[in-house]
């Protein structure tokens, strides 16, 4: 069954879209950005038509899946306009930008009965896939505690639409720590309490933004789980790894090396093979089969809602604390 392919928004994010349907055998059809050179600079990859807008593009482009690829403050209108007709969703994280337009969101894909999932692609990374598998056999005995660091530095944030509230709804949290809140719910499950502190301001790489740029949240599961999110725009070098501890061992994922480490309770340490594979690629190819196939996607409206939730009480949190 071939699909119909649009990407809205031609960016960054746009364009690793484009990237990954196109390897995972698809050509995207149609592309839309509110910057037309930017859309025109990316429908070649394609031989993608450019629409003037998304109304027009859902309008005329007669797709089967749309990725929304723009800033957050977009994503609820956009997805709701296309699911209106009847075109499939991928939508960039976060979901949205207040809980009432994720509901708004998911009141629209059930009454067109449309697919609509959203973009956690750490679900889909190989290594995240056997870190599950591997906790979930036990083969760290009982999980204690969950630790992620995704920070680094991001040159020039301060000229950025990430570093605009009315367009991102938030600074780092908004945009890295909804993968971690994603992952801690992925990996060990729901969230029941959530603390937060976070920062901003002048140094030697920047100014202070209208954001934070360095943020920490502590979460505690259900299931009484601890876990720490660290994030920063303004640490470099950086560091991306994400470590889960168990009552007989941990394993960890160094996102720099792409290696994942079991450690036993000796402090032996073991890497472990996985799979070959990029998470863009998994996750477009897992969309497009569940629209081929009539079948639910991994990452539910309810998982996109519930990371939400999480960062507002997240942001709620870091505000008391000022």
């Amino acid at each position: 069954m071939s699909l119909r392919i649009g990407i809205v928004g031609c960016g960054g994010i746009g364009r690793t879209h484009m990237q990954a349907w196109i390897t995972a055998g698809y050509r995207p059809v149609a592309v839309c950005d509110a910057i037309a050179s930017v859309a025109h600079s990316l429908a070649p990859l394609s031989d993608a038509t450019v629409y003037p807008d998304a109304a027009t593009l859902f309008a005329n482009a007669q797709l089967d899946i749309v990725s929304i690829c723009t800033p957050p403050a977009l994503h609820a209108e956009l997805v709701i306009k296309a699911l209106d007709h009847h075109i499939a969703v991928l939508c960039e994280k976060p979901m949205a930008m207040t809980l009432a337009e994720c509901d708004a969101m998911i009141a629209a894909a059930t009454r067109n009965q449309t697919l609509l999932s959203v973009g956690f692609c750490h679900r889909y990374q190989p290594h995240v896939e056997v870190m599950k598998s591997e906790i979930e056999s036990g083969a760290i005995g009982e999980i204690i505690m969950f630790r992620n660091r995704f920070a680094g530095h991001m040159p020039h944030v301060e000229q950025r639409w990430f570093s605009n509230p009315a367009l991102s709804g938030g600074g780092v949290m908004v945009d890295t720590c909804v993968h971690s809140v994603d992952m801690f719910r992925n990996l060990i499950g729901d969230v029941s309490r959530v603390h937060a502190s976070a920062v901003t301001r002048t140094t030697t790489l920047g100014p202070a933004l209208q954001v934070e740029d360095s943020a920490i949240i502590t979460l505690t599961s259900t299931d009484g789980v601890l876990g720490v999110i660290e994030a920063s725009w303004r640490t470099p070098p950086g560091e991306w790894v994400v470590s889960v501890y168990g009552t007989a061992g941990s394993l960890t994922l160094d996102y720099d090396t792409m290696q994942l480490w079991h450690c036993d309770v000796h402090g032996t340490k073991q890497q472990l093979a996985v799979p070959d594979g990029d998470r863009f690629v998994n996750e477009v190819a897992h969309i497009a089969a569940c629209v081929r196939e009539h079948t639910d996607p991994r990452v539910s409206m309810a998982d996109g809602r519930a990371a939400c939730d999480i960062l507002e009480r997240a942001m709620r949190s870091a505000q008391r604390e000022e």
